[in-house]
């Protein structure tokens, strides 16, 4: 076998132990150092590079097929959202089905090995499709859903406390209506432009910089942490009204 060959199945092998050690949900699939594999485990012939890709493609195909499902099916999506995130769902399935194709079809190691190196940089389904999608579904809910039933809640909280309810109000009353409205404004702050930025990313912008989906994911996160506070205000002062 020539130096060449070598050389792309050994970095072609680094992206299967990569991915077989990442598992898990698609949020989880951070950059970390990639193990040297084994001269024992690395695919060398034919048929283990034929193998190999044949999982790799399968386990890819199963998560955007599961992907593409959830997304049709998600009601809280803008539709601008769902459209773009559908569009590279299925370039992403189509593309691991025509990887697929290739590789068996592959009669040389070499072959073998650069298509199937591309299914993992190509088009980074666990890296770039299957969180940005999740990203995406998630900052809509808040922005369309969450955070707007939550503000409305408030107002009429707000409303009780200030009219038929108002021999219940006390300062501690007030002080979690003041800290719900906070938190909203926090919420909403944070969730905004989080879709975009995610949609905004690519498998090019990813391989440039690794930590592209960081700032949306550290925004939604800080997000729903001020959800959360502003539920528990509204729970506080709904069983004080209850009393």
């Amino acid at each position: 076998m020539s130096r060449r060959s070598i050389g792309i199945i050994t970095a072609a092998t680094a992206g299967i132990t990569c991915a077989a050690l990442i598992g898990g949900p698609a949020f989880a699939d951070t950059p970390t150092p990639t193990p040297t594999p084994s001269a024992s485990h690395a695919p060398k012939t034919l048929s283990q590079l034929q193998a190999a890709g044949a999982k790799a493609t399968s386990d890819r195909e199963t998560k955007l097929t599961a992907a593409i499902a959830k997304v049709d099916a998600d009601t809280t999506l803008t539709s601008s959202d769902k459209s773009t995130i559908l569009a590279t769902l299925d370039a992403d399935l189509a593309g691991m089905k025509s990887s697929a194709s290739a590789i068996a079809a592959d009669t040389t190691t070499t072959q073998a090995a650069a298509d199937l190196t591309k299914v993992f940089t190509s088009y980074r389904v666990d890296a770039v499709a299957l969180p940005q999608a999740r990203l995406v579904a998630d900052a809509d809910r808040l922005t369309g859903t969450t955070i707007p039933k939550l503000t409305k809640e408030q107002s009429t909280l707000a409303g009780l406390l200030s009219g038929k309810d108002k021999a219940k109000s006390t300062s501690a009353l007030q002080s979690d209506l003041s800290d719900m409205s906070a938190q909203l404004s926090t919420a909403s702050h944070d969730a905004s432009g989080v879709a975009a930025a995610a949609l905004a990313v690519t498998p090019a912008s990813y391989d440039s910089n690794h930590s592209a989906l960081s700032s949306a994911k550290s925004s939604l996160t800080s997000a729903r942490a001020a959800v959360k506070k502003a539920q528990a205000d509204a729970k506080a002062v709904r069983q004080a009204l209850k009393k």
